[in-house]
């Protein structure tokens, strides 16, 4: 398989009966996430969404199992699932605020490390940070931005018959009171010990993007430097595309445990690029979206011949057949097309 720099991933998933990401409650009502957007005729709709960040969240969860199966180094907030990542790790905070011993022209010289020498430390010690990114605020501001970005998953909004294509309901639920329904009747609020709530559901096909910028793992964003060897960036790599799979099979989201989504179609492209040109995204949301991106492959590909290459799927097995199979061919390059060295 050629080299591949960045992988983008754009697709249309049916969800049933899901409530995996929500803003919060107003008194016994738990309110599901809504946002606005333009739609391909430029009107304007409301429609149920999940936001990039429960994505990336998702992705993380099971990333860091994959990264810590093959012996790449973890910080301890990553073994843990702490956002802070690195950052509580102390002697990571001890080498970003205090003085350090560095070689200089051959001799030991105490002084605070530099904020290249932090990005350093941060990808040779933390594959997850490396791989999601990070802020530091020890003592100075150095960000590692993420090698993986999400869009908004935001479901379609009408059919070509004006019917919605995503909708969402509130259910009524009871909590349950082990004494017993008599018993519980009446107590010391209106609703008794058996207490009365709402809570959504959503149904519906949404649109989901997704993009990999898969030449940046293990790169210095500083010195434009690779600091790991080249067999540790790709296994990070594989595991990383083998994570977005089962994101896919399996989104983590909130309310799983009596609210599992029925995940019942899937269908989209992966787009891979090997040179600096980016793997080309285009939203679901346009029906139009797959023969989009093979157009813009093609005007691409009149750049650098064969550089982009793009795989459409029809079912979930199929596209995450096709995420496994580039898994397992993957090169990244040694020299990076972006401004990198080994």
């Amino acid at each position: 398989m050629p080299i591949v720099n960045s992988l983008s991933l754009c697709a249309r998933i049916t969800l049933d009966l899901h409530s995996l990401n929500n803003e919060g409650t107003e008194g016994n009502q738990q309110q599901t996430r809504m946002v606005h957007i333009i739609d391909q005729q430029g009107q304007r709709s409301v429609v149920n969404a999940i936001s990039g960040d429960m994505f990336k969240h998702i992705l993380v969860e099971h990333l860091v199992p994959l990264l810590a199966e093959t012996q790449q180094p973890l910080s301890p907030g990553a073994r843990v699932y702490d956002a802070d990542r690195i950052n509580v790790n102390e002697e990571f905070v001890d080498f970003c605020e205090k003085d350090q011993e560095f070689m200089t022209n051959g001799k030991p010289v105490k002084r605070k490390a530099y904020d290249s020498e932090v990005l350093t430390k941060i990808l040779t010690d933390c594959s997850l940070t490396d791989i999601a990114g990070t802020l530091v605020t020890r003592g100075r501001s150095v960000g590692r931005k993420s090698a993986v970005e999400f869009g908004w998953v935001v479901g379609l909004p009408l059919d070509n018959l004006g019917q919605p294509v995503t909708v969402t309901e509130q259910y009524f639920h009871v909590k349950y009171a082990p004494e017993g329904r008599e018993a519980a009747a009446g107590g010391e609020t209106v609703a008794g010990k058996q207490a009365i709530f709402h809570r959504p559901a959503s149904s519906g096909l949404s649109a989901l993007i997704c993009n990999l910028d898969l030449y940046r793992i293990g790169l210095n964003d500083i010195t434009r430097q690779y600091v790991v060897a080249q067999t540790g960036r790709q296994s990070r790599a594989r595991v990383l595309i083998q994570a977005l799979a089962a994101s896919i099979l399996k989104p983590t989201g909130a309310q799983r445990n009596t609210q599992n989504p029925h995940i019942v179609a899937c269908e989209g492209v992966i787009a891979t690029s090997s040179t600096s040109l980016p793997a080309p995204t285009v939203s679901p949301l346009n029906d139009n979206y797959l023969d989009q991106i093979q157009r813009s492959a093609e005007e691409l590909n009149r750049i650098r011949a064969e550089g982009v290459t793009v795989k459409p799927f029809r079912t979930l097995a199929q596209g995450v057949g096709e995420l496994v199979n580039i898994a397992t061919d993957l090169q990244l390059p040694e020299a990076s097309n972006n401004g990198a060295q080994t």
